[in-house]
């Protein structure tokens, strides 16, 4: 019964203009809200696990740090370690900060000695080389660069540097006195902190004795989420060296964007709270209104919570109405953000996202349920809040006051 009451209270045709026009705007403002929230989280859970991916792909599930490891040396042991089978393949390396001099410039950079066959099962560049062949890195003293190091040095693909380690590797010589190296490759993975800090040469090249000395493993696990579990147990029974998972070394990039999504998160939860109030508002219109039938229930003998419940009811009729249409406009949206991008890019004939700077050739875009629900949840909450001043303003209406002045 009180559903019904409800109902036609809500669309009596004795409401004003003005009340209908304020309960349309509220409910339109809920919709607007809902569509731009789940849209925006949709493209930053995208755009997180983009970055993971990529973060993944050039660093390492679990790097494992030594100090100067011979590889004939422990031979053995490195064997027995990538036996295991959670490990799906495995890359050795040397690092260490480096001085690059061209003929017209200088970078610094972290130079990596690394082993180009195995490198490329664990890393991402030979699927992000924008000029020569990753393959050549074995062809003679060959390094690769980053396409922001490319740019400092101005070279290009043949062009010869110079590379300055910072360690003479406890007093051996590298083969060339010179340090010269041809560069055989330019890479750009999309992110600036990789195009603008790295450079690969062949880990054969790099000492004089035919020794290979590592500082670290690249580790790439069967799965990722197993990797803190994984660097624990290694570190329990390992004291000479020391393994770091993929969320240990970028915890702080991860922690900042998390950061990022909440914060925005609540600025537009904020935008439909305002919209939300807008029912409070409406209901209040509507309380006034309805003052003489309110009066009549109650004389009939509805009780307070009776009277409350009716109008809790009309602001939840609104609000799940905004909610479920925003919620269906949001992920509309957000799985068609492209096609939409596309459009209006058509249309103004501009380029919103211009590759070269953003490195995208889409706007990646995942819908989470665990967000639909927590929104949903949330939205929900808003619109009772939202609804209770004016449903417990109803029940507070006295019948004798409220009939006294009916002729």
């Amino acid at each position: 019964m009180r559903f019904l009451l409800a109902y036609r209270f809500l669309r009596s045709k004795d409401n004003s203009g003005f009340i209908n026009t304020i309960s349309k705007i509220s409910v339109i403002g809920i919709i607007l809200g809902l569509t731009v929230l789940i849209t925006v989280i949709s493209v930053m859970n995208g755009f997180e696990q983009q970055l993971k991916n990529k973060v993944l792909g050039f660093t390492s599930h679990v790097t494992v740090y030594g100090t100067n490891l011979n590889i004939n040396e422990n031979i053995s042991y490195f064997n027995q370690l990538v036996s295991s089978k959670e490990i799906e393949s495995y890359s050795i390396y040397f690092e260490d900060q480096a001085l690059l001099i061209s003929e017209t410039g200088t970078s610094s950079a972290m130079v990596r000695a690394v082993d180009p066959q195995r490198e490329s099962n664990v890393n991402i560049i030979d699927d992000n080389i924008i000029s020569g062949l990753f393959s050549d890195l074995s062809i003679g003293r060959s390094v690769i660069l980053g396409n922001g190091i490319a740019r400092s040095l101005n070279v290009r693909v043949g062009d010869v540097i110079n590379i300055i380690m910072k360690s003479n590797l406890n007093e051996k010589k590298l083969k060339n006195t010179e340090n010269s190296y041809t560069v055989s490759a330019i890479y750009d993975v999309g992110l600036y902190e990789y195009n603008n800090a790295y450079a690969f040469i062949n880990l054969e090249n790099f000492f004089p004795d035919g020794s290979t000395l590592i500082n670290k493993i690249r580790l790439k696990l069967s799965n990722p989420l197993n990797a803190r579990e994984f660097s624990s147990r290694f570190n329990e029974s390992n004291s000479s060296m020391y393994a770091q998972d993929w969320i240990e070394s970028h915890s702080s990039l991860f922690t900042a964007i998390s950061n990022e999504k909440r914060v925005m998160f609540l600025i537009l939860i904020l935008i439909v709270a305002i919209a939300s109030f807008n029912i409070v508002s409406s209901l209040l219109m509507l309380v006034k209104n309805k003052e003489r039938e309110i009066a009549i229930l109650k004389t009939l003998g509805a009780s307070d919570f009776y009277i409350t419940s009716i109008f809790l009811l009309q602001g939840i009729f609104l609000g799940l109405l905004g909610i479920t249409l925003g919620l269906f406009f949001g992920m509309l949206l957000a799985n068609n953000v492209n096609i939409v991008i596309d459009f209006i890019e058509h249309i103004f004939n501009i380029s919103l996202l211009p590759p070269e700077i953003y490195h995208l050739s889409e706007i990646p875009a995942i819908v989470e349920l665990s967000d639909i629900r927590f929104v949903s949840l949330f939205s929900v909450l808003i619109i009772l809040f939202s609804s209770l001043y004016p449903a417990r303003k109803a029940a507070s209406i006295r019948p004798a006051e409220s009939l006294r002045g009916i002729h």
